[in-house]
């Protein structure tokens, strides 16, 4: 039974999924390389000094950040959690991070005598609040058992993709079809725009048909309220896609639909969009010239 557990990193997921975790009555840890947003859990959870803090004498150790580069500096070094660990612990990476660092990543925990998980989730900030988050792992099936009654507070659903990297892969895969759909959508709302059709009457048809995935109707939602406040940044999943687009070129596959869905979020985050939830890539587009 997992009682213990160290939290590294509290952004929009993180720091709400941290907070169902004491909910629950497990035993926190929490580290913030800003210390403001370690500060709300003052009292609920022991607010560590670093990584390595935070990682001392817990059975797991949760990640959830927004790159490699972050990712890194949370592990790795005199001060990162694995000079932390207790032999036998398990590290869980919950970020959308590459295929080649969770390589290595893994590697390193493995050595620092503990046990690796690539288990990033799919959903936003809503899910991680309610505790509808999916979690898709990659590494041992043993190591994932041992840690489902923590997952099991945090999501509806633990996949277990295969060996250490299925978890990261897949997330890839998976961010990349959203951010696909997203800029589809906004040329979408474009075209209607500029074409005089009614757009509450074209949208709702829109969802009402093939295209209405879920993901469209969230962000199709999102737009028709002229909401943009944060679920999941322009940014992040600008990022994802070029993770995605590097990962999927070292398989010999070309990801051309991303590869042109990527320049929607770029011009967004030109535009001082990038900290913006992704709807506002449909905005971008639509006030295009």
């Amino acid at each position: 039974m997992t009682a213990s557990i160290a939290f590294l990193g509290l952004g929009i997921m993180g720091s709400a999924m941290a907070r169902r975790l004491i909910e629950a009555g497990f035993t926190v840890s929490v580290f913030n390389r800003n210390p403001e947003r370690s500060a709300p859990f003052a009292g609920a959870a022991r607010i560590a000094a670093s990584p390595r803090d935070a990682a001392e004498g817990a059975d797991l150790i949760m990640a959830m950040v927004t790159d490699d580069a972050a990712s890194r500096h949370l592990w790795l070094g005199d001060e990162g959690a694995l000079a932390g660990i207790r032999a036998g612990a398990v590290c869980l990476e919950a970020s959308t991070l590459t295929p080649d660092w969770i390589a290595a990543w893994a590697g390193h925990v493995t050595a620092s005598g503990g046990k690796p998980l690539d288990a990033p989730v799919t959903g936003t900030k809503p899910h991680a609040e309610t505790g509808q988050l999916v979690f898709i792992a990659g590494g041992e099936s043993e190591t994932l058992d041992s840690v489902r009654p923590a997952l099991e507070v945090l999501g509806r659903k633990v996949v277990h993709m295969g060996p250490s990297g299925s978890g990261a892969m897949f997330k890839l895969i998976n961010n990349f079809m959203g951010g696909v759909q997203v800029a589809a959508l906004a040329e979408a709302f474009a075209m209607i725009d500029r074409s005089g059709l009614n757009l509450e009457q074209a949208v709702e048809t829109l969802l009402d048909g093939s295209p209405g995935s879920p993901m469209v109707k969230m962000i199709a939602g999102r737009v028709m309220a002229d909401d943009y406040r944060p679920n999941f940044q322009v940014a992040l999943q600008a990022k994802d896609m070029v993770y995605a687009i590097a990962a999927a070129g070292s398989l010999g596959v070309d990801l051309v639909t991303v590869r042109a869905a990527l320049t929607s979020f770029e011009a967004a985050m030109a535009e001082g969009r990038g900290a913006d939830d992704i709807a506002a890539v449909v905005a971008s587009v639509r006030h295009r010239p």
